[in-house]
């Protein structure tokens, strides 16, 4: 007999984002980054010249959130502000050579994450589950871009 839980599929979503969240985070640990500085790194990674608003959408987390890690990173020398040429005009975002080495780094740890997790599934099953995730995120309006 089903009870109320481990029958309702939104509670048994959450538990899975939750326990990959906290493997994510463990496996970060390792490099001294915690999952929003990953994401950002990631995000940036192969594109240059991203404003904040655009960063923050891209990642879906709220700006000053996202200005307190830049500011983190920078410190670290992983992140440059690129300072905008004209008044009014935004300042940008780019990665160092450091960043950009870090960034390889936490995408080794991805790769890794995910093979252990998804390349257990068959091909057929990891389309399927991407196709629903896809027809999810338009549900409850994450915008169609590639997410970090």
């Amino acid at each position: 007999m089903e009870d109320a839980l481990s029958g309702d599929l939104g509670f048994r979503l959450s538990r899975l984002v939750r326990r990959l969240r906290t493997d994510w985070g463990g496996r970060l640990l390792a490099l001294d980054l915690n999952q929003p500085q990953a994401a950002i790194l990631r995000a940036l990674h192969g594109r240059s010249g991203l404003g904040l608003r655009e960063l923050s959408r891209l990642i879906g987390t709220d700006p000053s959130n996202l200005r307190r890690e830049i500011d983190r990173l920078t410190k670290r020398g992983m992140l440059l502000v690129v300072p905008a040429e004209r008044s009014g005009l935004k300042a940008t975002l780019a990665l160092t050579k450091l960043g950009e080495q870090q960034t390889l780094e936490v995408l080794k740890l991805r790769n890794d994450m995910m093979a252990q997790t998804f390349d257990r599934l068959s091909g057929s099953d990891r389309e399927a589950l991407t196709a629903l995730v896809t027809t999810l995120e338009t549900i409850v309006g994450i915008p169609d871009e590639t997410l970090p």
